[in-house]
C-alpha cells in the first residue's frame, strides 16, 4: 500500500502543470518535475543534489524572508519570486513551500507557479495608468483581453470596474460586481476574513495579498490568488486600487491530493506499528509460556532420570549436571528474548517501572553511569503512548551503545502541562547533524517516526565531540 501511495504521489508530482520540487531536511533537491525544468531551462542532472540557492532560483535575501515566515507560520505561501533562466530570460513566479512526510521521511514540497505573463500584464497596466488621461480606451481594451481577472476600486475600496476574465471566474454580471457586490462570489467561509483583511489594507493605504475561493452561479468552486496595489495621482494621493486575481485551482487540488496521500501514509505506518507490537506481545507470551513450560518439564524429567541412574558413575553425573545447567541457561535466554520482544513489566506495572528496568539493565550491561530523573505520573497513560515512549528510549539507548562511546548519560522524564517530555543526553562522540549518516540515521529516523505517529515533536542536537541530546514531546490529551 505504501508503494501505491508513493506511485500516486509521483504521478501527481510529475504530471502537474505547476513547477514542483522536493528537498530534504538540508534543502538539497531530491526530485524535480518536468514543468519546473522547462520553466527554468535546466536539466535534471544539473539540479538533483543541489540547493535552489546554488542554482540561482533563490537569493540570500529571499531565503532570509522565507525562513522567517516558515518559522512563524510553518510554511510559506505565494511569495513572489524573480530569477533568470540559463538563457538569461527573466521569470516571475509564486513560491510556496511546506513540510510533508513521504515514505516515513520529512521533505519540503515547493511549488513555483509561473506568473510572468501576469507580471507583464501588471507592468502594462501600470504603464497604462501613467497615461490614463490620454489612453483610457487602450487600457480598457487591454484589460478586456487579459488572461487574468482584473478589477479597479475607488479610494475607499469600493469596486468600480472588473474585466471579462473576472466575470468568467465569478459568473456575475458587470453591474452585480460593483461596489461590494463582488463579495457575493466569495465562498461563505472565506468572506468574513477577506472583508476584514481588505478593509484593514485600504485603511492604511497598503498593498493587499490574499488567497481565497470563489463560487460561480453554477456552484463551480475556483481557488484564486489576489493582489491589489494603490493607484496614485501626480500629487502622490491614492485615487483607488487596481488588482489582479489568478486562478490557482490546479495547484490547490494538487496540494490537497499530496497532503491526503501523506496523511494516508502516516496512518498506515501507525497501523503497521500497532500490528507489529501486537505480534511481538503474542510471540513473547508464546515463547515464555510454551517453551518455558516445556523446558521446566524437561528439567524435572532429567532430575528424575538422574535420581534413578544413581550417583555411582561420575561421568554420567557430570553429564546430567551439564544438561541441567544448559536448560537453566536456555530458560534465561527465553526470558531475555521474550522481554526484549515485549517487556511484561510495561503491561503489569506501567511505563515508569519499565523505564527504570530498562535503564538499570542498560547500565549494568554496559557499565555506564546514568543519572535518571523522573517527575512523571504514569497513571491513565494510554497503552500506545506507553509502549511508544518505551520504544523511543530503547532505540535511543541502542544508538548510544552502538555509536556514542559515552561514559555518562542523563535521562529525564516529566510532564509539562498536558505534554510528556523525555530527554536523553550523552557525553559521547556526537556527530554532525547535517552530514549524511548510515545506520545511525535509521535509528534516529525510527525515533522521529514513532514521535510523529503520537502527534509529538522530536528535536535532536549534536556536534562532533559534544555528545548528543534527544528531546521528545508528546501530547497526552
Amino acid at each position: 500500500m505504501q508503494h501505491e501511495h508513493h506511485d500516486n504521489f509521483l504521478n501527481i508530482f510529475n504530471n502537474s502543470l505547476v513547477g514542483m520540487l522536493l528537498t530534504d531536511q538540508h534543502h538539497i533537491i531530491t526530485e524535480v518535475n518536468d514543468h519546473l525544468l522547462q520553466l527554468a531551462e535546466m536539466e535534471r542532472k544539473d539540479v538533483i543534489g543541489k540547493t535552489a540557492l546554488e542554482l540561482g532560483i533563490l537569493n540570500e535575501e529571499f531565503v532570509k524572508i522565507l525562513w522567517e515566515e516558515v518559522a512563524e507560520n510553518g510554511k510559506l505561501l505565494n511569495r513572489e519570486l524573480a530569477f533568470k533562466t540559463k538563457s538569461n530570460k527573466p521569470v516571475h513566479g509564486l513560491f510556496s513551500t511546506e513540510k510533508i512526510e513521504l515514505n516515513k521521511t520529512g521533505y519540503w514540497l515547493t511549488t513555483i507557479i509561473d506568473i510572468s505573463e501576469r507580471k507583464k500584464a501588471e507592468q502594462k497596466l501600470s504603464e497604462v495608468h501613467e497615461r490614463v488621461s490620454d489612453s483610457e480606451l487602450r487600457f480598457r481594451t487591454l484589460t478586456k483581453t487579459a488572461p487574468v481577472g482584473i478589477f479597479e476600486t475607488d479610494a475607499t475600496g469600493s469596486t468600480t470596474y472588473v474585466n471579462e476574465t473576472w466575470l468568467q471566474y465569478s459568473g456575475m454580471k458587470f453591474e452585480e460586481a460593483m461596489g461590494d457586490g463582488w463579495l457575493n462570489a466569495v465562498h461563505a467561509e472565506d468572506r468574513e476574513w477577506l472583508i476584514k483583511g481588505w478593509h484593514s489594507k485600504t485603511e492604511i493605504k497598503a498593498e493587499s495579498f490574499s488567497e481565497y475561493r470563489i463560487v460561480d452561479k453554477n456552484g463551480k468552486l475556483r481557488w484564486v490568488n489576489g493582489k491589489a496595489v494603490p493607484v496614485k495621482n501626480s500629487d502622490g494621493n491614492i485615487t483607488g486600487y487596481m488588482g489582479i486575481i489568478l486562478d490557482v485551482t490546479e495547484r490547490k487540488e494538487a496540494e490537497g491530493k499530496l497532503k491526503e496521500s501523506s496523511e494516508q501514509l502516516r496512518e498506515l505506518s501507525r497501523h503497521l506499528q500497532n500490528v507489529r507490537e501486537a505480534e511481538r506481545m503474542n510471540i513473547a507470551r508464546e515463547i515464555h509460556d510454551e517453551l518455558g513450560q516445556q523446558l521446566t518439564g524437561l528439567k524435572m524429567d532429567i532430575a528424575w532420570l538422574m535420581k534413578k541412574a544413581g550417583q555411582d558413575d561420575p561421568v554420567i553425573k557430570t553429564k546430567f549436571d551439564d544438561t541441567l545447567l544448559l536448560i537453566d541457561g536456555t530458560v534465561k535466554s527465553i526470558r531475555r528474548i521474550a522481554t526484549e520482544l515485549r517487556p511484561s513489566i510495561i503491561d503489569d506495572l506501567g511505563l515508569n517501572a519499565a523505564i527504570e528496568w530498562q535503564i538499570s539493565e542498560f547500565s549494568e550491561r554496559l557499565d555506564v553511569e546514568i543519572e535518571f530523573e523522573n517527575n512523571f505520573d504514569d497513571k491513565n497513560v494510554p497503552s500506545d503512548i506507553s509502549i511508544g515512549v518505551f520504544r523511543i528510549l530503547q532505540e535511543s539507548l541502542t544508538n548510544i551503545a552502538k555509536h556514542a562511546g559515552a561514559e555518562k548519560l542523563k535521562i529525564k522524564i516529566e510532564q509539562l502541562d498536558n505534554t510528556l517530555q523525555l530527554i536523553v543526553q550523552d557525553d559521547g562522540i556526537g556527530f554532525d547533524t547535517k552530514a549524511k549518516q548510515t545506520d545511525l540515521s535509521f535509528g534516529l529516523l525510527g525515533i522521529k517516526e514513532r514521535t510523529g505517529m503520537m502527534q509529538g515533536e522530536c528535536h535532536i542536537f549534536s556536534k562532533p565531540g559534544g555528545g548528543t541530546t534527544i528531546e521528545i514531546k508528546i501530547p497526552l490529551g
